[in-house]
């Protein structure tokens, strides 16, 4: 690999040309500046060893914090100020590959430059020496006041690159803060009120059975307290499946068969090349270099494949063969006695004191202990539904204060409207505990 020394153009009094060896304007006097582009010149001098050790020790440039002169690499402070190197920005190394223009001028070097710096920012802390300290435009000082400090926060926060996070935050926070008072006040808010009965209803149903002889039927057999039982052995109007056996049935459907056949195949392999570069070593020399730059190539070559294709061909399968029979079975048909329900009769009403319905008299009523006979009767008395009505001073309770419910008639018969009930009442007037007797 040749070394070979760059140039530079004074950007102070535009002088050009100037070698990579040389740390100050021949023109002007003044220091090699940050932001100096490095180019390639014809018949360019070799870097002798004399000339390397002027360039440093092979890394790029550093430029001082404070009075932005270009340092060797292993200059620990700066050769026209004497501040401590810290954290300064090196020069950027730039590799320019085969096929890439490899700059002749400052203008050839500034367009191969994307991010329009030839330098890069140190990550390490700024250092403390006796010079004015490098203060970044981004530093805040304590003096800045909690305003500005707050406004600039609040720009940072609204860049669009920050709305979208911010924006979705907010609403899952306004969505719990929701939540959390809607439970709350269904749940918690409460409070108590004081409820009193203003009216009663109720429904009951008397039945009223009498002792009968029935006539019924049944497959199979029939009830052990049955009379005048006659039977007939009958088709039922089932049909049952018999097995008869099993016969094997032909035939044809589409079969498959792996075919080989020749075909182009199509592969790729790496194909070593070697190709050459230069390199901007950021400290006024180039170097030019060799690197491997090979690649993969596709080639075709014949090769066997197999694919599968189909035939007419000839299966077999079992199918079972069967037959349908009638499904014989005894019908019987008989008298039984029994208990049949011949009324039903109503009753309800909006007071405290339920009845069932009484104004009809049993023919031959039955005591309940002997055997029935038939014509005999007796009634079954069946509860229904009982419900209070309550009232309260609280008119957003229920509706307009008034509100019902259902208890069982044991808990029914307790209420009485000479006291108060409390019941519990959330935020929305929504009754949480009803009253109990």
């Amino acid at each position: 690999m040749a070394r070979t020394l760059g140039a530079w153009d004074c950007t102070y009094c535009d002088t050009k040309k100037n070698l990579g060896n040389v740390f100050d304007c021949p023109g002007c006097g003044h220091p090699r500046p940050k932001g100096v582009r490095f180019y390639q010149i014809p018949n360019a001098p070799l870097v002798t060893p004399e000339i390397a050790a002027q360039l440093g020790s092979g890394g790029p440039n550093w430029y001082c914090l404070h009075c932005d002169s270009g340092n060797k690499d292993n200059n620990t402070k700066c050769w026209n100020c004497g501040a401590e190197r810290g954290s300064s920005p090196s020069h950027e190394v730039k590799d320019f590959r085969q096929g890439e223009a490899v700059p002749t001028n400052t203008e050839d070097a500034e367009k191969a430059d994307p991010d329009g710096q030839s330098w890069v920012d140190e990550e390490t802390d700024t250092p403390t020496s006796s010079f004015v300290p490098f203060v970044s435009t981004n530093y805040q000082s304590p003096s800045t006041s909690l305003f500005d400090r707050t406004l600039d926060q609040l720009k940072n926060n609204f860049e669009p690159k920050n709305v979208r996070p911010i924006a979705i935050t907010s609403i899952v926070l306004i969505a719990v803060a929701l939540v959390s008072f809607l439970v709350y006040q269904l749940f918690f808010n409460t409070h108590e009120e004081i409820v009193q009965v203003s009216g009663f209803s109720w429904s009951q149903t008397v039945t009223v059975q009498e002792y009968q002889v029935v006539h019924e039927s049944s497959w199979t057999t029939h009830p052990s307290k049955a009379y005048n039982v006659s039977s007939v052995y009958k088709d039922t109007g089932r049909d049952e499946k018999i097995h008869d056996g099993w016969e094997t049935v032909y035939y044809q459907d589409t079969c498959y068969e792996t075919v080989s056949y020749t075909d182009t195949c199509t592969d790729s392999k790496y194909v070593s090349d070697t190709c050459s570069g230069s390199r901007d070593n950021g400290d006024g020399s180039w170097e030019s270099y060799t690197y491997e730059c090979g690649g993969y190539e596709s080639y075709s070559y014949s090769c066997t494949k197999d694919r599968q294709e189909s035939y007419s061909c000839t299966k077999d399968r079992q199918e079972e063969i069967y037959h349908y029979e009638d499904v014989y079975d005894w019908y019987f048909q008989y008298d039984i006695d029994k208990w049949m329900t011949v009324a039903t009769y109503p009753t309800s009403g909006n007071n405290h004191e339920p009845y069932f319905y009484s104004d009809f008299t049993l023919t031959n009523s039955y005591d309940g202990q002997s055997a029935p006979q038939l014509g005999q009767q007796q009634q079954s008395q069946n509860l229904g539904e009982y419900t209070v009505t309550f009232k309260t001073d609280k008119l957003k309770v229920g509706d307009n204060g008034v509100f019902t419910r259902k208890y069982d008639l044991a808990d029914w018969k307790l209420f009485s409207p000479e006291i108060g009930y409390p019941i519990t009442v959330n935020a929305f007037n929504g009754i949480i505990s009803y009253p109990v007797p």
